[in-house]
């Protein structure tokens, strides 16, 4: 068989497949320019959290270094303090020092109540199910270790629906029924989120994605080949002193096939592009083309244990001087904060002063923390870019003269940070550049960026629709055939 009979093979059987899932991608993607999956932000977490109250605490006592992680946060009426060392995460009572395994049903109840309040009912949350596997709102959650879950109903008008761990007390998810609908029509077909991929963990359902993916690359660049050369016939036959073809670009007399074949030409290239991008969002660039020299990552800024003698500041005189939620130890290089959540901000406060003021962290404090140069940005540049603008400024950019040319984003009122090398800026531009334009022109122009990839999501509707109704011929034709066989063997 010559290689344009593999070619051609390769595209048909590989369309016939896979043409109604691209339909199913591109009509999908237009959902998700506007609704996404739904997932619980931390401003929405501490908005419901119980404020600290200020009280004799036993943490000098209970707390044995080292501890890579260590925050205080009220949990039904009690504080709690979340630790994390080289055994995992581990509760305790911040005023008993008593550890807690489980948050009880009763105390679970008092936290569901605290969001039910915020919804007008004339009942409070109902325990609406107890759950021991994962469904289909905490793909995204990733709960593994949260079993038992409680899922509530807070008997709203939205048909608000949340769930707790009990292993914490943490609110994993909340949804609603608008954003279950829209999540139904758009996000869990397009991230295909099934829950038998993900009921052990992220891997499988990755490996599928990416198996998938894979195969839509090799069907649309083949049909790309297949296209190009039946352009190129068309034009010979044209030019022919023989032949007088008044079809200048495609050669099928058939509609559907003709259709296909000029939709694929306009438009082969941009779901080309769009299922390799897809394909990137789960995949690490080349490390042949962009490799990665030494392994650098956010983390990194912070310590890997925290040296709490030099907290000098009482954690107390820090509950009391504000509205706080929640306050985490965070120690960055040698210089010490506290990261403090109220209901409605978060900010940083310097852990070795003696009054609990805010403070914002310095360039010169950001350089001696990541050994590079610091520069204070008031806009997106091309790889700390958010087209929803939830992404703060000002920040401080960081850059490290080093073989991975590593670049720190640090967000100076809060110490949070994003880390970019050569290969992750490859990625960034093969993954959110190509598949949502996620750039800083097309954030400053959305109506620009939403009319392009409306155009460009029709036009890779519309190439689909025509392979699924090619596909659906082919078919019938191999049953048909396969039917006639049959016959013939009876007979």
């Amino acid at each position: 068989m010559k290689p344009y009979k593999y070619i051609l093979s390769i595209h048909r059987i590989l369309g016939t497949v896979l043409s109604i899932l691209f339909l199913m991608w591109f009509l999908s993607g237009m959902v998700m320019m506007y609704h996404t999956y739904p997932s619980l932000s931390n401003e929405e977490r501490m908005a419901h959290a119980e404020q600290l109250t200020k009280g004799e605490s036993v943490l000098p006592t209970i707390v044995h270094p080292p501890l890579s992680a260590l925050s205080l946060q009220q949990v039904a009426g009690r504080p709690v303090l979340t630790m994390t060392d080289s055994l995992g995460e581990r509760l305790v009572d911040a005023q008993t020092g008593q550890g807690i395994n489980r948050i009880s049903a009763a105390q679970l109840q008092q936290i569901a109540n605290r969001w039910h309040a915020s919804h007008a009912s004339s009942s409070g949350a109902v325990l609406k199910d107890t759950l021991n596997a994962i469904d289909i709102w905490l793909i995204g959650a990733m709960p593994f270790k949260e079993y038992p879950i409680y899922h509530y109903n807070l008997n709203d008008s939205k048909g608000s629906e949340l769930y707790l761990s009990s292993r914490t007390g943490r609110p994993l998810q909340l949804t609603d029924r608008e954003s279950r609908f829209w999540a139904w029509v758009g996000a869990i077909p397009h991230w295909i989120y099934i829950t038998k991929l993900r009921a052990t963990g992220r891997q499988p359902w990755t490996n599928t994605v990416l198996w998938i993916s894979g195969f839509g690359i090799a069907m649309t660049l083949s049909g790309l080949i297949i296209g190009l050369r039946s352009m190129y016939q068309a034009r010979r036959r044209k030019s022919s002193r023989h032949h007088r073809d008044k079809m200048a670009i495609t050669p099928y007399k058939k509609p559907l096939f003709r259709w296909h074949h000029l939709l694929g030409l306009c438009f082969g290239l941009f779901v080309l592009t769009w299922i390799f991008s897809g394909f990137m969002s789960l995949a690490d660039a080349p490390q042949l083309i962009w490799p990665t020299h030494e392994e650098h990552s956010a983390r990194e800024v912070y310590a890997d244990s925290l040296q709490l003698h030099h907290f000098t500041l009482d954690v107390n005189r820090v509950v009391a001087s504000d509205n706080v939620r929640r306050i985490e130890w965070m120690q960055m290089g040698t210089h010490c904060f506290y990261h403090v959540w109220t209901a409605n901000d978060e900010y940083l406060v310097d852990a070795t002063d003696s009054l609990p003021r805010r403070t914002m962290l310095t360039g010169k404090q950001c350089e001696s923390i990541t050994g590079g140069k610091a520069e204070m940005i008031d806009h997106y540049d091309n790889y700390y870019v958010s087209q929803k603008r939830h992404l703060p400024l000002p920040v401080w950019r960081v850059t490290v003269n080093d073989a991975d040319r590593s670049t720190y984003y640090i967000n100076p009122k809060t110490g949070d940070c994003r880390y970019y090398n050569t290969n992750r800026r490859a990625g960034k531009w093969m993954y959110t550049g190509l598949h949502a334009l996620n750039i800083p022109f097309f954030v400053e122009h959305q109506a620009l960026r939403k009319g392009i990839l409306w155009a460009l999501l029709l036009g890779g509707t519309a190439v689909s629709v025509t392979g699924v109704l090619l596909s659906v011929r082919y078919v019938r034709r191999l049953l048909h055939r396969q039917k006639k066989n049959d016959i013939r063997k009876r007979k």
